[in-house]
């Protein structure tokens, strides 16, 4: 059996090592690129959204390198989500692909089983030692960024903090011990911390909401948290894969409880769950309006219902908090060119706004 999984963002580290704990041989997708696109566009339903289409162009790329089973995940609610693996395997098989697809449903003892079924005759104590080193890495990985975010925009080196946080993540994708895993991301964070900063700069702070494969890929929202911080500002992402994973899979308490909370806050505007991550784009939208952020942006892929539902009601949201919006939708066809002449003129709107304010109290 040779494992493999489509890429999100860092999801390529943490699943590497959870199959590699199970005793699996395990091929990661070559990395995305202009040709992955290409072939999940060629084969997909011209409507469907750009994570089926790239996820598809993945399982094809690394199907004719070899692996013959592919784990994704599943899903329900009124996102389409859950019915992309079932969809992608028909494509496949009718491109003559012979594999094994295990979908896993956002729900952990779905998870247990069917991972179950990969884990080479491992004990159930190795399978949760397994899953406590992928963890460790999830959240080593999702703490740099973090803090690499903080840093970027206010670095006097440009690129300095970039290589400190690439460095740390190979390093964390080779350690195979809970306790080094925290020290090499303790460490990155240190550094960061340490990296030569701009005198009395305070950056723009901008939240950025949307879908959660948009958001977390870069090669999808071409590189849009490292082009906002070159730009000065301070990125304050809503969801990296830990939260997802705690939220969905884990359904921890607390995670839970802030649901109750995000979905009271958007009750205003939208009062029931649309699926995806439309109900937390309006929400958080919301909590940044009354924390002061300078602006929002909505990045989702085009034709995505749940974001395409929030994508229209956030105008009034923005009326109401005062607080600008910039929505960006990716497809295949979208254009670097368009997107960052787009993000260029919101941060100078941003920065318009900022020094009209500062001038009226004076």
């Amino acid at each position: 059996m040779i494992i493999s999984f489509p890429h999100m963002g860092n999801m390529h580290v943490v699943l590497r090592s959870l199959f590699a704990g199970f005793g699996c041989e395990v091929m990661t997708p070559p990395p995305i690129s202009k040709k992955t696109l290409e072939l999940g566009a060629k084969y997909s339903p011209e409507t469907v959204c750009l994570p089926f289409k790239m996820t598809l162009g993945n399982f094809i790329e690394v199907l004719d390198q070899g692996a013959d089973t592919i784990v994704t995940c599943g899903g329900v609610g009124p996102c389409r989500l859950g019915y992309y693996s079932e969809i992608q395997k028909g494509i496949l098989n009718r491109l003559g692909y012979k594999f094994n697809l295990i979908a896993v449903e956002p729900d952990l003892i779905d998870a247990l089983k069917k991972l179950r079924l990969v884990s080479s005759g491992k004990s159930w104590l190795e399978i949760y030692h397994s899953f406590k080193i992928a963890g460790a890495k999830m959240s080593a990985i999702d703490n740099v960024e973090r803090q690499l975010n903080f840093i970027r925009c206010r670095e006097a080196f440009r690129g300095s903090a970039e290589k400190i946080a690439r460095r740390a993540i190979d390093s964390i994708d080779e350690a195979q011990d809970i306790g080094r895993i925290r020290e090499i991301a303790d460490t990155a964070i240190g550094e960061l911390k340490e990296v030569k900063q701009i005198n009395n700069i305070e950056p723009l702070k901008i939240g950025l909401v949307g879908e959660i494969y948009v958001m977390l890929e870069p090669y999808i929202n071409q590189e849009l948290e490292r082009r906002m911080g070159e730009m000065g500002v301070e990125v304050h992402k809503t969801m990296y894969l830990s939260d997802y994973v705690r939220a969905h899979l884990l359904k921890k308490k607390e995670y839970i409880s802030l649901h109750e909370v995000l979905a009271a806050l958007a009750r205003p505007y939208l009062g029931h769950y649309v699926g995806g991550h439309g109900l937390k784009s309006i929400a958080q939208t919301i909590h940044m309006g009354q924390q002061g952020y300078d602006g929002m942006i909505q990045a989702y892929p085009f034709t995505c219902m749940p974001e395409v539902i929030a994508k229209n009601i956030l105008p009034q949201v923005s009326k109401d908090l005062d607080i600008p919006v910039l929505t960006l939708s990716y497809d295949e066809q979208s254009g670097e060119a368009g997107v960052l002449t787009r993000l260029e003129a919101f941060i100078d709107l941003l920065k318009y706004r900022r020094q009209r304010k500062a001038a009226q109290l004076k």
